[in-house]
């Protein structure tokens, strides 16, 4: 065979497909309310995942969170857990309407909403989460002992894994937007050490 098919094949045999998954909504987000790691699934959506189920060469991991684990469970009847795919810190404004925290603290909803390195609620800014997440995606591909690996988690975690992989600033996450159940798939090129974007749904 020409060497240069046999680079080709070589390529694709390291190709490793990701899938970061938004978990189900929940009645928090339906009550626009800051999430808590204890918020439940507003409904059975298991449904809606069927194209999903995992097969046996595939990983599912889950955030801690509730919403992200019973979501994980509608795919698969075993998936591991990883806190660096949990939901970002929102530290006091936790359990809290949106509203009320932009009256009881405009200053610090402010800064939140115009700087990547703000934390006034005393959990996490999102450079935090964003370095969180990064380096978690990294172990990822070193790790990988299969083609795929679902991780469900929050949409937060997706905007800042995408502008990671599209070399995109974080400001940028401001302009983006994932519904419940959305995701995108990310494909991590082993040989090259790169990733790129499939798809976004």
């Amino acid at each position: 065979m020409p060497a240069k098919y046999s680079n080709e094949i070589a390529l694709c045999e390291f190709a490793l497909k990701f899938i970061l998954l938004c978990h189900a909504a929940t009645h928090a987000m339906r009550a626009a309310r800051f999430p808590s790691p204890d918020d439940a699934v507003a409904r059975d959506e298991r449904a809606t995942l069927a194209h999903l189920r995992a097969r046996c060469d595939e990983r599912v991991i889950a955030s801690p969170a509730a919403a992200a684990r019973a979501t994980a469970s509608w795919i698969t009847h075993s998936f591991d857990i990883d806190p660096a795919f949990g939901d970002i810190d929102y530290g006091r404004w936790r359990g809290h309407s949106i509203r009320d925290m932009a009256e009881s603290d405009p200053q610090g909803v402010a800064a939140w909403l115009s700087n990547v390195d703000a934390r006034p609620h005393g959990g996490e800014s999102i450079a935090m989460l964003a370095q969180r997440v990064t380096q978690a995606l990294a172990r990822l591909a070193r790790e990988a002992s299969c083609e795929c690996c679902i991780v469900v988690t929050h949409a937060i975690v997706l905007k800042v894994a995408l502008a990671h992989v599209r070399g995109e600033p974080l400001a940028s996450i401001r302009s983006v937007d994932f519904a419940p159940l959305s995701s995108i798939t990310l494909d991590y090129d082993a040989v090259r050490e790169g990733w790129r974007v499939q798809e976004t749904s």
